[in-house]
């Protein structure tokens, strides 16, 4: 699976990052009309990593998308 991915990754990098950028900024339209608080005292400690790991996920498929759109 992970050679697959890097094949497609190398071969068709405007695709896989376009795919990513969309994704990404979806999640984070999602994101923002959840309209969560970040204020730690409305959250446990699982939810509240759960919040942040999700915040950087978003950040993170928005990074690889422009990176490898920008890669060529």
């Amino acid at each position: 699976m992970k050679s697959t991915l890097n094949e497609l990754m190398v071969e068709y990098p405007f695709y896989i990052g376009s795919f990513c950028l969309l994704l990404g900024i979806g999640l984070l339209i999602y994101k923002i009309g959840k309209r969560e608080s970040f204020r730690m005292k409305d959250y446990n400690v699982i939810t509240w990593k759960v919040l942040v790991d999700t915040w950087a996920f978003v950040l993170m498929l928005i990074m690889l998308g422009l990176a490898l759109i920008f890669r060529e």
